[in-house]
């Protein structure tokens, strides 16, 4: 034992020696294990999903294997050259389970290698038993999902298995899961208006005419204020896969006259650069109305899902005169702004209405993700970070994505404390901010818990 401690100084010292900056002194052995011990029993809040209602699931033609495959890692199978109407065919029950793997196999052997499908990998293994999928596993893997969902399957892998406490989820489907557990993001369609048929659709939603700008508001408005009685608890813009993340600060009459050319043009779909003054305004009005009741908004930055995107149209930096103008309402950046993890760094340092989420990155890039929660827990507040959010349709995958967070999160504390950034205690209290309390105190989920089951409020109590 005393040689062991003798070696572990040792050791310690050569990493202070290689540190960046020491603050701290160095670690009692066994930290390394303490770390992840904490993290691995930690309670979760789970800030992003799109969550599917497992009964859709059961009655799909993905009710197998192909599950596993459907969100995320169909990405990646489609960029190693699989055509996208071929992977819409395996999503189908016009095949056999063994027909699907001989369609999906050569494409699986070209991009295993991307943590989009590490995690169906990881996935398999550890809730399934699966060590190897192939033409020999692919039906058994099949079988035990189909029995997994003969039970709570859904709450068993959330509750007991990923010890989920709260899930924020951005679907229009609230008809299943535990609403003392589930929470809603809601987004609002008033970005987009290419076409009279387009107003027309809004108005038939909410059974009013629009023939005026004030009426598009107006629905807005009303729309805004029923969601607010539905209890959602923050808006989602996810714009960026369609038009740049820049809104000008358009006036009234600006806005009326772009209105006013598309509702006197029935059968004519405008280009973004005749519309973009309408979509600039409402995206205005929908933060004056987060701002009066007190709502959060949720912005898709960095890397869109699919292909056909223009990543620039997503950069963060785009967003900063909105920040500017709005100091009272509080936005919260997905995605770790993959790639601009150095300007989401700066946005979020430099102003006290920006936060970070890292939902979806750490199976978009494990060594990015690594790299930049090092950086940012150098450069932003630490409260201001919000460590994890699935963001898959199925809860296996979200299982498997939690892993490689906390794995993640457990190695850059870890190299905190060798280096001596932090004290072990600091770290401890890091992955608690990261995985729950950050999300708790932000999005107020002691009132819910209150409200609900009265269940504990504090990180404390893992």
């Amino acid at each position: 034992m005393k040689k062991y401690y003798i070696l572990s100084v040792i050791v310690s010292w050569v990493l202070l020696a290689n540190a960046q900056v020491s603050i701290k002194p160095l670690p009692k052995p066994g930290y390394e294990e303490r770390i992840r011990k904490h993290i691995e029993n930690h309670k979760v809040i789970d800030t992003h999903e799109h969550l599917m209602n497992p009964e859709r699931i059961k009655s799909s033609g993905m009710f197998d294997f192909t599950l596993l495959f459907h969100h995320y890692a169909d990405d990646d199978i489609k960029s190693s050259g699989m055509p996208k109407a071929t992977f819409e065919k395996l999503l189908t029950k016009s095949l056999t389970v063994q027909e699907k793997w001989e369609i999906l196999e050569p494409y699986w052997e070209k991009s295993f290698n991307t943590a989009y499908n590490r995690v169906v990998s990881l996935t398999a293994e550890k809730l399934f038993g699966i060590n190897e999928i192939n033409k020999n596993t692919v039906v058994e893997l099949s079988e035990k999902i189909q029995k997994a969902y003969e039970s709570d399957w859904f709450h068993t892998v959330l509750k007991d298995k990923c010890n989920i406490e709260y899930i924020i989820n951005d679907s229009g489907d609230r008809s299943f899961g535990d609403q003392s557990m589930i929470s809603y993001t809601k987004r609002f369609g008033y970005f987009r208006i290419d076409s009279k048929e387009d107003l027309e659709k809004i108005g038939k939603n909410r059974k009013i005419k629009i023939e005026s700008l004030e009426d598009l508001e107006q629905a807005l408005t009303l729309e805004f204020e029923e969601e607010v009685e539905r209890g959602f608890i923050t808006v989602k813009v996810g714009i960026a896969y369609s038009r740049t993340l820049f809104f000008d600060n358009v006036n009234e009459q600006e806005a009326a006259e772009v209105f006013n050319k598309i509702y006197n043009a029935p059968n004519k779909d405008f280009d973004f650069k005749t519309v973009k003054p309408l979509s600039d305004y409402m995206m205005h009005q929908i933060i004056e109305l987060a701002r009066k009741h007190n709502k959060p908004i949720q912005i898709h930055t960095g890397l869109q899902a699919g292909d056909g995107n223009y990543i620039e149209n997503s950069n963060p930096t785009h967003l900063t005169n909105l920040f500017l103008q709005y100091r009272d309402v509080n936005f919260i950046l997905f995605h770790g702004g993959y790639p601009y993890g150095g300007e989401l760094a700066s946005l979020a340092k430099n102003f006290r209405n920006v936060y970070i989420d890292l939902c979806w990155l750490y199976i978009i890039s494990p060594s990015y993700s690594k790299r930049y929660l090092h950086e940012w827990l150098e450069t932003i507040p630490a409260n201001k970070i919000m460590g994890f959010g699935g963001d898959y349709h199925n809860v296996e995958n979200v299982y498997g994505h939690l892993l490689f967070a906390k794995e993640i999160i457990g190695n850059v504390l870890i190299e905190k404390v060798e280096n001596g950034y932090f004290s072990e205690k600091e770290a401890l209290k890091i992955a608690s901010m990261l995985l729950y309390d950050n999300a708790f105190n932000f999005f107020q989920f002691e009132k819910k818990a209150i409200l609900n089951v009265g269940v504990s409020s504090t990180s404390n109590n893992n």
